[in-house]
């Protein structure tokens, strides 16, 4: 057995999905398939296979891009002066700020994208005006496709390159493309880690019906806050919003409940304060306790600058942006160093979703109620001087 497909077999929190393996293949004797849960693994063809083991080299589960853990990277709290892609972006606009120097400069810009399923793939864009399909978080792992080759064929050109992605995906660039580039800009994020495509499909379907009357999808609409997590749905007929924050949309409380993610994210080797790439981005969660002055509601980035290029594009950045202690900048990002923790009923929640007739709102309610003494400890909470009394008489 090829030592990808063996890796997968013993366990298949080993493999990522990272598309490195079936984008080295010389042969194109690599697929990446979907398995029961939704997750996309690679199919060797073994007809096709010419045992050149270039699949087991780039892989970032059997070889990782080392880094050294003994210091610590610089941390900036971001606010983009451009108030119109900050509006447009989930935090503070300081994506959309690094691509727009790069296509400035004749560059292309890799990254997340909505297809016509409203599932996610990597594309690129070349124009500052193209940029708004890849702004914006997309709580899903895109399909790499073509994207690494495409943007190894551009560094060659000499042209200026950026890449965004999943921790996992920009380190399965690094080993596809086995050398350094100056023109090239790698530029991962906070993962919480990804949920399971056959999942979103399924909630799609219930949750809207018609895709085509689908106009736009946000995962963290502003137009409520920036620190809620709201789903929201723009649809066509009507010029009209579906929105709903965690309290009520149960695809995102499954998410944030860890009950359908990748196996590979309970397990990330990538999460780590020092990282191959240039620059990591995040939300600034608890920025209104840690670093108030930089927080005004309307969403504040996190910035981890790894290389002396991240470093320097920090400098250059058109922003508000301000040094924060590395402590102080994860106190309420651990997800930064520390993996997701699985549910306790991601088994039976797959069981189930793989063997009975369902709804899927209702599978996913299911296994994210709260148990029943917390339900009642709430309803006690929310009525006036009744908790104040069980307190006292506790005490």
């Amino acid at each position: 057995m090829i030592a990808i497909e063996k890796m997968i077999a013993e366990d298949h929190a080993n493999c990522v999905g990272c598309y490195a393996c079936c984008s080295v293949c010389p042969v194109s004797a690599i697929i990446m398939q979907e398995d029961m849960e939704g997750f996309r693994y690679p199919q060797v063809d073994t007809e096709k296979c010419i045992q050149c083991g270039a699949c087991e080299v780039t892989c970032p589960g059997l070889h990782q891009v080392q880094t050294s853990e003994e210091r610590e990277p610089e941390s900036w709290a971001v606010i983009s002066n451009d108030l119109t892609s900050r509006e447009q972006s989930s935090s503070g606009g300081v994506m959309s700020l690094v691509a727009e120097d790069v296509l400035r400069e004749n560059g292309i810009v890799f990254g997340a994208a909505f297809d016509e399923k409203w599932e996610v793939y990597h594309t690129f864009v070349e124009k500052v005006e193209d940029l708004d399909k890849l702004r914006a978080s997309k709580y899903l792992q895109s399909r790499i496709g073509d994207s690494y080759k495409k943007a190894k064929a551009e560094l060659e050109r000499g042209r200026e390159v950026l890449f965004v992605g999943t921790p996992c995906q920009t380190i399965g660039l690094k080993n596809f493309l086995k050398k350094e580039y100056n023109n090239l800009t790698v530029v991962d994020f906070i993962c919480h880690g990804v949920p399971s495509p056959a999942v979103w499909r399924e909630y799609l379907k219930e949750r809207v019906g018609d895709l085509n009357e689908i106009r736009r999808i946000s995962f963290r609409n502003k137009n409520l806050s920036w620190e809620r997590y709201l789903l929201s749905f723009l649809l066509k007929n009507d010029n009209k919003y579906l929105a709903a924050d965690l309290n009520e949309d149960l695809y995102l409380r499954g998410f944030l409940h860890n009950l359908y993610l990748r196996p590979s994210c309970y397990h990330c080797q990538f999460c780590r304060k020092n990282r191959p790439v240039d620059i990591t981005l995040a939300d600034f969660w608890g920025v209104k306790n840690v670093m108030p002055e930089m927080y005004d509601e309307k969403g504040t980035s996190l910035l981890f600058a790894h290389s002396e290029k991240g470093r320097k594009l920090v400098q250059q950045l058109n922003a508000l942006k301000k040094k924060v202690p590395f402590c102080n900048a994860v106190q309420y990002n651990l997800a930064m160093v520390y993996p997701a923790i699985p549910s306790k009923h991601r088994t039976e929640f797959f069981r189930d979703f793989k063997n009975k007739p369902y709804n899927i709102c209702e599978l996913i309610e299911k296994y994210t109620k709260p148990a029943l003494k917390v339900r009642i400890k709430k309803v006690i909470k929310n009525i006036p001087g009744v908790y104040w009394l069980v307190r006292k008489i506790k005490n």
